[in-house]
């Protein structure tokens, strides 16, 4: 029998399995400029605001909210966090220190969709730290909250629309948001069960002690 979390971990593996066949089937280039032609003013001022879910410091906020939850939660996200982001800025900067962002193929192209008094970045563009960090924090929590169907669903929507405002905006290609998204998922996967029961002992929060 499916537990509820096989709902988040099942939407994430038809979202691989789909992003996978779009970049295996239409040229880099060629995807980013057919996604870029779907835009509106609305779109543009929600994803310059909504992109910064994946920021560390979005990230550091929810790890410091959870301490006055569940500390056990919180140290699944810090380690989540740490881990993910360090093998994500590890590609980014040393193996794939060459790979530009969509901004240096496009920023002379009239017909491309540019967001005003916006600011794009150039380089570094694999993998997606932001799409990293966003499945890491909702892989997270969709583990922690494994009994309730309706975070699981939650979870999965806000990990993929979070994650894309990086291809809304711009700054990263398909296939870096979606290779951030199997390194941050798999990444806390992995560490949430290999520690889960080790810490056990930290399952209360700062607020109120767990009664011995």
């Amino acid at each position: 029998m499916f537990s509820n979390y096989s709902i988040y971990k099942i939407g994430v593996f038809l979202f691989w399995i789909c992003g996978i066949l779009l970049v295996l089937l239409i040229p880099k280039l060629e995807l980013h400029q057919l996604l870029n032609s779907y835009h509106t003013t609305i779109l543009d001022s929600i994803a310059k605001y909504a992109t910064h879910v994946g920021d560390g410091i979005f990230f550091t906020l929810i790890i410091i909210a959870f301490l006055c939850v569940s500390i056990r939660t919180s140290l699944h996200l810090l380690l989540s966090f740490l881990i993910s982001a360090g093998v994500a800025q590890f590609l980014k900067k040393i193996i794939f220190n060459d790979a530009m962002r969509p901004m240096h193929y496009f920023q002379h192209n009239e017909n491309f969709h540019q967001i005003e008094n916006f600011t794009y970045h150039f380089n570094n563009s694999f993998p997606s730290g932001h799409a990293t960090s966003c499945f890491a924090l909702f892989t997270v929590l969709a583990l922690t909250y494994s009994n309730n169907k309706l975070i699981q669903v939650a979870c999965l929507v806000a990990a993929i629309l979070f994650s894309f405002t990086r291809v809304y905006l711009s700054q990263h290609f398909f296939q870096d948001i979606l290779a951030g998204s199997i390194i941050g998922a798999f990444v806390s996967q992995f560490a949430f069960h290999f520690l889960n029961r080790s810490f056990e002992k930290w399952d209360y929060s700062i607020l109120k002690r767990r009664n011995n």
